[in-house]
């Protein structure tokens, strides 16, 4: 779908200009400019994550954005991509769509939705799954439940309306994503404890934090974990090595070493658990404005200024698991988040299908206090 469609007076554009961009990436300023747990995005990054040289994603599969307009002004947005590694990795032919924002109007969505359906059957796809903005390595799902805070940094919120606009255009849920939520200025539970302080006497094991010396040797055997531990998720892609230098860029620019833990036994790694500050907290008041490196390294060093965090990975390879390696690393970034004087943290996503990770978090004390779905439409229906 190369040119605009009308029906019942809603116009729906493919981006093309850079105005169109420019009105794609302001309009969430229209849905949410009296909801206070909104958190603008960095206007800046968002240009690089649609530029197509600066998004190694771009580099293997398609996307299109769309806008919605009625009597001249938008009512919304989408955009449809392909995923060549998902459907290589997977054997299917799924396309996908993401960044949907729309008022409350049920025409206006199905329109989006439809123009998105229909640039993806034009190149071979047979169902549609979403929201994933864009890979599943990316930011994904949509809020059905937690409405009543803000998102911790990279994790996606909208109006609780979008539900209603997903399911009566046909969409029905394939997997949910939980968020778990957990009070640090408690002890964990004994138990908890006693795994953590029983695994530390396994033979050859060894807890650490990653190396700055040698950061980015230390990141590639993250992102090797990373590709290891979750290839048998649900939807799991592995990183191309181009998209795994912009996460390890795009992580150091953030991280907080002393939250950056490695697992060892004998020297190998076979375990990481990557927790970032919730930059959320200061990026919430900064309505969409760039931040400079010098004034996110200052943000980063006066850890007093963050009240929460985010435990962003936490994976052992298939073979070490049960030895409550795991607790340890969790165990390990309890007592750096009390030492700091954090308050709470936030380990996210955990696939609810994932039944041995939610079972450990709930171990923790943990409150799983949000959930994120990705819904499927088969094409054509």
């Amino acid at each position: 779908m190369s040119q605009q469609t009308t029906t019942h007076g809603i116009i729906i554009v493919p981006v093309k200009t850079r105005y169109q961009l420019r009105k794609f990436i302001m309009f969430p300023w229209k849905i949410y400019k009296k909801d206070p747990n909104w958190v603008p995005p960095l206007i800046s990054e968002q240009k690089k994550f649609f530029n197509k040289k600066k998004n190694p994603y771009l580099k293997h599969s398609e996307a299109q954005l769309f806008l919605a307009y009625r009597s001249q002004q938008v009512i919304g947005r989408i955009s449809a991509h392909t995923n060549t590694r998902h459907n290589q990795f997977h054997h299917d032919r799924t396309g996908f769509i993401g960044f949907f924002e729309c008022i409350n109007s049920r025409r206006a969505a199905q329109a989006l939705f439809n123009a998105a359906e229909l640039w993806l059957k034009e190149r071979g796809c047979d169902k549609i799954w979403g929201p994933e903005n864009f890979s599943i390595n990316d930011t994904v799902g949509l809020l059905i439940q937690g409405f009543d805070s803000a998102p911790v940094f990279e994790m996606t919120y909208n109006p609780k309306y979008y539900i209603r606009l997903f399911e009566e255009s046909g969409f029905k849920k394939i997997q949910d994503l939980y968020a778990w939520r957990i009070d640090v200025k408690e002890k964990p539970p004994q138990k908890v404890i006693d795994v953590a302080l029983l695994a530390r006497t396994m033979p050859g094991l060894v807890v650490r934090k990653i190396n700055m010396k040698h950061v980015y040797e230390e990141a590639e055997k993250i992102i090797t974990i990373y590709n290891d531990a979750w290839k048998k998720n649900w939807g799991a892609v592995p990183l191309t090595p181009e998209e795994s230098k912009k996460i390890i860029k795009d992580l150091l620019r953030v991280a907080d070493p002393n939250y950056l833990f490695v697992a060892e036994i004998n020297g190998q790694v076979v375990g990481t658990a990557i927790c970032l500050p919730n930059m959320n907290e200061q990026l919430i008041h900064l309505n969409g404005r760039l931040l400079s490196p010098r004034t996110i390294r200052m943000m980063i060093r006066h850890k007093n200024k963050f009240k929460s965090c985010r435990v962003l990975i936490m994976g052992v390879l298939e073979e070490f698991r049960h030895f409550g390696i795991d607790s340890l690393m969790y165990y390990n970034l309890f007592l750096q988040a009390a030492k700091d004087g954090l308050e709470w943290g936030e380990m996210s996503w955990v696939l609810e299908s994932n039944t041995v990770m939610n079972h450990v978090i709930a171990a923790l004390g943990a409150e799983r206090y949000k959930t994120y779905r990705i819904y499927e439409r088969m094409i054509g229906s």
